[in-house]
C-alpha cells in the first residue's frame, strides 16, 4: 500500500492545489482529514465536489476530536459533518472516524517503550488509544488491505475501477470535443452551402435591378414610337395630299421628306441611345457578377481556408464564366435596320396615296366619258355627280389608310420592345447561371472536405459508441466480484 500526503486545499501555491487534484484519479482510496476546529471549509467544500467527478471511495477523518470536552460534543460535531457531507455528494453512506493524532501518537510511544512492541502489533489492541479511536481507522484500512475480507474486495473493485474511471473520463471528454467539432463541422457545411445558394438571393436582387435598365430601353423605344406616330399623323393630312401625290404620281424618284425625318431624325438617334444603354447593362451586367463572385470566393477562402490545400487552383474557364455574355439584347437592336424600317415606312405612304388617288382618277375619267356621250346638260351634270360620289368615298377612305399605316408603325416597335425585353432577360438569366455554375465550381471543394470532415466524426462518434458499450459492460463485472 502506497500512501501520498498531499499538500490539501487551502495552500497558497496554485501548483499545490494542482497536485492534489491530479493524485485524485490514480488513487483507489481517499482519506479526507477534516480538522476539528474548523471542520469543512470553502476550499475543503470545493475540494469534494471536484473529486466526485472521478467517483473515488471516500474515507472522512475527523482530527483533533480531543478538543471537544466529552461524547455529547463530539457526537454533535460528527452529526454535523455527516448531514452537510451527505447533501454535499447526494449520499447516504458517510464513513467518518474521529480520532486525535495526537493522543495516538502518544499512545503508540508510550505503549513502545513499556512493552517494547512493534507498531504492527499494538494496531491490534484497542485500549492503548483510548477516545482518539484510532485503533477502528487502523482496522478499517488492514481489512481494506485484505483481499479475503469485504472490505479488501470493495478495496480490488475500487483498484480495478480507477483506470476504467479514468478512461471513462477520458471518453466522456473525447464525446465532448467530438460532438463539439461535429456541431462546428456540421454548421460550417451549412453556411457553405449558405454561400454557394446565395446564388439566387442574388438573382433576385438582379431581377428587381434589371427592371430599371429594361424599362429605360423600352421607355426610349416607346417614346421613338410615338414621335414616328405623331410625325405620321402630321405628314398623312388632306391638305398635304397633293405635297405628297408629287413624289407618287410626278415622277419623283428621291425619298420623301418624312421618310428621311424618321430615318435621321427619330430612328437612329435613338438606336444608337438604345445602344449605348445595353452596353452599358452588359457591363452591369458583368460587374455585378465579378464583383459578386469575388465575395463567394473571398468568404470561402476566408473562412474555411484549413479545409482545403494550398495548392488547390480553379481552371482557368471557371473565372471566364464571370466574363462570358451572350449579349443578345446588344445583337437585337444591332441587327435593326433603320433604312429597312424607313423604306417599309415609305412603301406603305405610297400604296396608301395610290389606293386613294387612283379611286379619284376612276372617278375623274368616268365623268369625262360621260359628259361626251350624254346629249343634255342636264345629264351632263347627273353624270358628273355620279362621278363625285367616288371621289367622295375615296378622301372619305383617307383616315383609315392612314391608321393603318399608324397601327403597322405601332406593331413593328411593339415587336422590336418584346424582342429586346425577352433578349435583356436571356441576358440576365444567362449572367446568373454563369455566377452560379462558377460559385457551384469553386464551392465544391469546401462542400467536400466539410462532408468528409463530418463523416470522419461520424465514425469517430461510432468507435467512442462501440468503447463506452466495453467500458459499462467492463463495470458490470467489476461489481459483481465477490469474496470466494
Amino acid at each position: 500500500m502506497t500512501i501520498v500526503d498531499t499538500p490539501g486545499t487551502n495552500v497558497i501555491l496554485q501548483r499545490q492545489q494542482r497536485l492534489t487534484e491530479e493524485f485524485v484519479p490514480r488513487a483507489d482510496l481517499l482519506l479526507f482529514v477534516i480538522s476539528a476546529d474548523r471542520p469543512l471549509t470553502g476550499s475543503e467544500v470545493a475540494f469534494l465536489r471536484y473529486s466526485q467527478q472521478w467517483k473515488k471511495k471516500v474515507v472522512f477523518v475527523l482530527n483533533k476530536a480531543d478538543i471537544y470536552q466529552n461524547n455529547h460534543e463530539l457526537e454533535e460535531a460528527m452529526s454535523f459533518i455527516k448531514d452537510n457531507i451527505k447533501r454535499l455528494l447526494n449520499t447516504e453512506n458517510v464513513i467518518l472516524y474521529p480520532v486525535s493524532a495526537r493522543s495516538a501518537l502518544e499512545a503508540k510511544l508510550m505503549a513502545t517503550s513499556s512493552f517494547g512492541k512493534h507498531n504492527e502489533e499494538l494496531s491490534v489492541s484497542g485500549s492503548q488509544y483510548g477516545p482518539s479511536s484510532f485503533h477502528e481507522l487502523e482496522k478499517f484500512l488492514y481489512s481494506f488491505l485484505d483481499g479475503s475480507t469485504i472490505a479488501g474486495m470493495d478495496r480490488m473493485r475500487l483498484k480495478l475501477e480507477t483506470p476504467v474511471g479514468i478512461a471513462d473520463r477520458l471518453i466522456s471528454a473525447c464525446e465532448t470535443l467530438v460532438t463539439q467539432d461535429y456541431r462546428c463541422a456540421k454548421q460550417d457545411l451549412i453556411a457553405i452551402n449558405g454561400v454557394v445558394n446565395s446564388v439566387d438571393d442574388f438573382a433576385l436582387n438582379m431581377e428587381i435591378e434589371s427592371l430599371s435598365w429594361r424599362r429605360q430601353t423600352l421607355s426610349m423605344i416607346e417614346s421613338t414610337k410615338s414621335r414616328v406616330v405623331e410625325l405620321v399623323e402630321a405628314t398623312m393630312q388632306l391638305s398635304n395630299l397633293d405635297t405628297i401625290a408629287s413624289y407618287v404620281f410626278k415622277g419623283e424618284k428621291r425619298t420623301m421628306p418624312a421618310t428621311s425625318r424618321i430615318q435621321n431624325d427619330i430612328i437612329d438617334p435613338s438606336v444608337s441611345s438604345v445602344q449605348k444603354i445595353l452596353a452599358e447593362y452588359e457591363n452591369w451586367l458583368c460587374s455585378k457578377n465579378a464583383e459578386q463572385g469575388r465575395l463567394c470566393k473571398e468568404s470561402f477562402e476566408k473562412r474555411w481556408s484549413s479545409l482545403i490545400h494550398e495548392n488547390s487552383q480553379m481552371s482557368f474557364e471557371t473565372y471566364e464564366l464571370l466574363k462570358k455574355g451572350d449579349q443578345a439584347g446588344y445583337r437585337v437592336i444591332e441587327n435593326f435596320s433603320s433604312s429597312a424600317v424607313s423604306k417599309s415606312f415609305e412603301q406603305e405612304v405610297r400604296e396608301m396615296i395610290l389606293g386613294t388617288f387612283g379611286q379619284l382618277g376612276v372617278a375623274g375619267f368616268s365623268a369625262s366619258l360621260l359628259t361626251s356621250v350624254l346629249q343634255t346638260t342636264l345629264e351632263d351634270l347627273l353624270a358628273l355627280g355620279i362621278c363625285s360620289v367616288g371621289g367622295y368615298i375615296a378622301i372619305s377612305n383617307f383616315p383609315a389608310r392612314r391608321q393603318s399605316v399608324i397601327d403597322k408603325v405601332k406593331k413593328k416597335a411593339d415587336a422590336l420592345a418584346y424582342e429586346l425585353e425577352e433578349a435583356m432577360k436571356r441576358d440576365l438569366a444567362e449572367a446568373v447561371e454563369n455566377l452560379d455554375t462558377f460559385v457551384r465550381a469553386i464551392g465544391k471543394p469546401y462542400q467536400d472536405q466539410a462532408q468528409h470532415r463530418l463523416n470522419k466524426l461520424d465514425e469517430i462518434q461510432e468507435e467512442i459508441s462501440n468503447s463506452e458499450k466495453k467500458l459499462r459492460t467492463l463495470q458490470v463485472e467489476i461489481q459483481n466480484l465477490h469474496v470466494s
